[in-house]
């Protein structure tokens, strides 16, 4: 018997929703290769996008700063790295030699009659810390000039302030300099800044791991046009080896990574009093001093006191490198360790930020081949697994960057990296469960 028409077209419909219903898997796609099929596929480039996506969002999130405060403050001054300068460091780097440090005098006075002694032991250079930016008594500042005059050189300390950011009309720059008075200025006596931070005395706060070569100051009361301020370490470290500014001119960095040797243990400490004898004072260390480097700096009252934090920062070297409650440096040790990094040669490379994203991009895409391949092949092990394989390769990327610090003075940028790394296998399981069928019915729709 024949069927009509309209029965055969509601058979067939039955038929079909039947099928549906059963929702039998299509045959599996034949296999390209290993290659194709679990690492040079449309999937892993859609999961990438899909987990910078993701961070991208969080990153441009506008409430990004509310959400993330509490673990933003917790995590924004620590890095690796300080472990490397605070335990690695501490026995292997040896005493510079070139660099002698004496606590500063109490008063100009004072320190005039420590720079009358230690012109007479004829060091190389000697920094002064202190700013002597006023006038005092004339004849204190006639003491204090007379011993500027017997010295071969000397480099004086200036301040900064009134920072002011990059405009479409003018470059950022300082707008007041504390400088030395004009009488201070000798032909043989120059200055640099003692800046470590352009945002103010809050800045003091984090941990110093960078100082910039030169500041663009703008003062009209000091100069009529924009002028170029070296920083004190960098102005020292000229003078005692004058290819150090062609070096650091070549390198071209805006800000240089501090190479820390350590703190006062890893340079040579005099005692130099105000009321010592010339003659006893070359005695005891003239032959040490000669030709070397001479930093005077306040070093706490009375010296080296623990609760004096006058004139100190934080700093990597500490040996509490988590949970910093006192700084650790004084500004006098701190600018010792840029001039020994100076003078030695000793700089750190640093990786350029584009290599920085790149490793972040290659590293994600093969993460996410490898959870794909596992996911297929090892299902039972597409659970805890993965995470343990995350903690392994974030162990392995701090490690290594830690010691291509420590062995190459290299410093990685691992931050993007390291959080791609921690995200990866719970930013695919979203993928799978959500972007992935979004595209599929975006797909199916456009047929």
């Amino acid at each position: 018997m024949r069927l009509r028409w309209s029965t055969r077209r509601w058979a067939m419909k039955e038929v079909a929703k039947t099928v549906r219903s059963i929702n039998v898997p299509p045959p599996p796609a034949p296999s390209r290769g290993f290659w194709r099929d679990f690492v040079f596929n449309m999937r892993n480039v859609y999961a990438t996008a899909s987990i910078f996506g993701l961070v991208a969002l969080v990153y441009f999130s506008p409430g990004n700063i509310e959400i993330f405060d509490p673990i933003q403050e917790a995590l924004a001054d620590f890095s690796f790295n300080d472990i490397v300068f605070a335990e690695w460091r501490k026995e292997s780097e040896p005493v510079d030699q070139n660099i002698i440090i004496v606590h500063v005098g109490r008063n100009r006075a004072e320190i005039a009659a420590q720079v009358k002694i230690l012109a007479a032991m004829q060091p190389k250079v000697i920094g002064i810390d202190p700013i002597f930016s006023s006038e005092k008594e004339p004849e204190i500042d006639a003491a204090f000039r007379d011993a500027l005059q017997s010295a071969e050189n000397v480099v004086l300390a200036a301040e900064l302030t009134e920072w002011r950011e990059k405009t479409s009309n003018t470059p950022e720059l300082f707008e007041k300099i504390r400088a030395p008075h004009p009488k201070f200025r000798l032909p043989h006596v120059s200055f640099g800044h003692v800046n470590f931070f352009t945002e103010g005395e809050a800045a003091k706060a984090h941990t110093i791991r960078e100082f910039e070569p030169q500041y663009i100051v703008r003062d009209s009361s000091f100069t009529t046009r924009d002028t170029a301020i070296r920083a004190f370490a960098l102005e020292v470290a000229a003078r005692f080896k004058p290819r150090v500014m062609q070096e650091i001119q070549e390198r071209g960095e805006k800000r240089e990574v501090i190479n820390y040797r350590g703190g006062l243990n890893k340079f040579i400490l005099i005692d130099i009093e105000p009321d010592m004898s010339i003659d006893s004072a070359v005695a005891m260390y003239g032959s040490l001093v000669r030709g070397k480097i001479v930093l005077l700096g306040f070093m706490g009252q009375p010296f080296n006191n623990p609760y004096d934090i006058r004139s100190k920062f934080y700093t990597p070297a500490s040996e509490q490198y988590v949970g910093k409650s006192v700084p650790d440096m004084y500004a006098i040790v701190l600018h010792a360790n840029i001039i020994s990094m100076l003078i030695s040669g000793e700089y750190i490379q640093q990786m350029p930020e584009w290599l920085g994203y790149a490793m972040a991009i290659v590293v994600c895409f093969f993460n996410m081949a490898l959870f794909y391949w596992i996911s297929v092949k090892l299902p039972s092990f597409a659970g805890g697994e993965m995470k343990v394989i995350q903690l392994l390769q974030s162990v392995l990327l701090v490690g290594g960057s830690m010691l291509m610090l420590y062995n190459l003075d290299y410093q990685m940028d691992i931050a993007l990296t390291l959080a791609i790394i921690l995200i990866s296998s719970d930013v695919m399981e979203i993928h799978e469960s959500s972007v992935k069928r979004l595209i599929e019915l975006l797909q199916e729709h456009r047929r």
